[in-house]
């Protein structure tokens, strides 16, 4: 059975990032600038970081809205091993800005409805007990899964992306979620892995989500700013939370 058979065939996310973590290297070219540069992507020699589901248990009840995070890379100090970011996130549950900036964001998810917008409580990441609560009900998927780096460049991103489009699409449906949430990746995830052709004209939403089958199964996707980005925090939370009930209320809508 060739590689490619046995990424389409793996039935539970550990399986994959065994296969994904032991492919074999590759070298790929991307343009910064009209120029040209080129990266090995050699997972096994440069800390491969699986993510995924932070708590199956939570994920697979019926209470919660199953939301996954598309983000770009994580990565490690050069002293420091790699590590399962699911598992890290499930037994640390860090209080680091960009982390309880996700919390913030799935708390005002799971209590906002189409007649009703969850109110932004400012210190609601501050209690180590509630951030936990609150990783275990997301998922994380990370495009570039190893070589990471502090400062991302976005064409290396996509260049990860474009090799490893067989892989992220088979977690993405393994994880199978609701709705998902892309940090400055949305893009990447639509033309480079689903090859879909660039937005524009009636094809772009002006209020940023999709629903959208890109993996067998129709999904809402917010196209928002990664996590990382420096408006304030509480700009941040009412703009994705307010893109997310224009979803819903386009939904009904329709009807």
């Amino acid at each position: 059975m060739t590689y490619e058979n046995l990424i389409r065939k793996s039935t539970d996310l550990d399986s994959l990032f065994e296969l994904w973590e032991k492919k074999a290297q590759v070298t790929e070219r991307y343009m910064v600038n009209n120029i040209e540069h080129e990266v090995v992507i050699n997972h096994a020699d440069n800390k491969f970081i699986p993510d995924g589901i932070v708590n199956a248990d939570l994920w697979h009840d019926s209470k919660h809205k199953k939301i996954l995070y598309v983000l770009k890379e994580a990565y490690t100090d050069e002293n420091e091993k790699a590590f399962d970011l699911a598992k890290w996130l499930r037994d640390y549950h860090p209080n680091l800005r960009i982390w309880n900036r996700i919390a913030r964001w799935t708390y005002g998810i799971q209590n906002t409805s189409a007649n009703r917008v969850a109110k932004y409580i400012p210190d609601i990441d501050k209690k180590e007990e509630i951030r936990k609560q609150l990783f275990e009900q997301i998922a994380v998927l990370n495009l570039k899964k190893s070589g990471g780096k502090s400062q991302s460049v976005t064409e290396e991103i996509a260049a990860y992306a474009r090799s490893d489009r067989e892989e992220i699409v088979r977690e993405l449906q393994l994880i199978d979620p609701d709705i998902v949430i892309c940090g400055l990746t949305y893009w990447i995830l639509d033309q480079v892995v689903f090859g879909n052709k660039p937005l524009g004209g009636a094809s772009t939403c002006d209020n940023w989500y999709y629903y959208k089958n890109l993996d067998g199964k129709e999904r809402l996707y917010i196209d928002y700013y990664h996590p990382a980005n420096r408006w304030p925090d509480l700009l941040n939370y009412y703009a994705v939370i307010n893109i997310y009930q224009q979803a819903l209320l386009s939904k009904i809508s329709e009807i």
